[in-house]
């Protein structure tokens, strides 16, 4: 079974040869392989070239280093989002399936909903929803109608799916109660989900924090799976999986906060723990509970990729 057939098995709650894994982003590039794309999944480096041949030659090296990461860590899903612009992220993939073919699932980061604002603008985001509720309801919808378009080009480009990343809630629950997730995020997050379904792309929706109060909107919008489960805001994935596992694949729950400071024993658990509840009647991609970022140690991400890989199978 490719690694791409597998990851179709889990997101579609079936059971594959063996448990999928791959991670929203790994930003160890540097650490794993001595190299850095060119662009950053923060955005805050995008492709800079001055020639369409300089541009081929980074779409082309990012494309490489995407393959030499998923074979190393043997990876099922391959996030393509490292540029700011569509059409890099677009022709990447496509170098990607020119130069392996259909092995991988390839997939984008994309949403049109709203998120939890920054700190800057918390109070008067919260004030324009309460007194122009109209008003935000028409910015919602135009907001997925612009993802949606911009999911046709990626599916066109010959993507297989998106991640979408938008964050509704903090450690302690939602930013906005379940009764305004309802009114301004659940039916355009229905939407947009429902289009990129009808496109034929596999849908990943991520959020972190505790979700358990929104568990159900968030279920019955209709994406293939959830990411993030986060251990830190108290999601449990064996609650979630003894509830929800019939209707959605589960992604994540390892703990991050472990990996970057706990001991090899904690990890250990923490690994054991999703792998164990995760993986009963599929439907199951090992993670995470956000992303390998920079300041988690190498060998605390390759240990979990070696505890999975002597529990994997099924």
């Amino acid at each position: 079974m490719s690694p791409k057939e597998r990851a179709i098995k889990a997101l579609t709650l079936q059971i594959p040869d063996s448990i999928p894994t791959f991670e929203l982003d790994f930003q160890l590039s540097q650490e794993l392989l001595g190299k850095e794309f060119y662009g950053s999944y923060l955005h805050e480096k995008p492709f800079k070239y001055n020639s369409k041949k300089e541009r081929e030659r980074m779409i082309k090296e990012d494309a490489e280093l995407f393959i030499e990461e998923a074979e190393l860590l043997e990876h099922s899903i391959i996030m393509v989002s490292k540029s700011e612009n569509i059409e890099d992220n677009i022709l990447i993939g496509k170098e990607i399936k020119k130069l392996i073919g259909e092995k991988y699932l390839i997939v984008a980061h994309l949403d049109g909903t709203f998120g939890i604002p920054d700190g800057q603008n918390m109070a008067e985001f919260v004030y324009w929803l309460n007194d122009k509720p109209n008003e935000a309801k028409e910015k919602a919808k135009r907001m997925v109608e612009e993802a949606i378009e911009k999911a046709k080009r990626y599916m066109e480009g010959g993507f297989d799916g998106f991640a979408l990343c938008t964050d509704y809630c903090f450690n302690k629950g939602p930013f906005l109660s379940p009764k305004m997730f309802s009114e301004f995020v659940t039916p355009y997050l229905f939407r947009l989900i429902s289009a990129m379904r009808e496109m034929g792309a596999y849908v990943i929706k991520h959020t972190d924090g505790n979700i358990m109060p929104i568990i159900d909107q968030l279920v019955a919008c209709g994406p293939h799976a959830l990411h993030s489960l986060d251990p830190m805001a108290g999601v449990d994935i064996k609650e979630v999986k003894q509830k929800y596992g019939n209707k959605i694949c589960l992604i994540g729950n390892v703990n991050c906060a472990l990996l970057q400071i706990g001991t090899k024993d904690q990890i250990k658990e923490s690994a054991e723990y999703c792998l164990n509840h995760g993986k009963q009647g599929g439907g199951y991609i090992f993670s995470t509970s956000n992303c390998i970022f920079k300041g988690i140690p190498l060998e605390n991400y390759l240990y979990i990729l070696d505890i999975w890989r002597k529990e994997r199978n099924y």
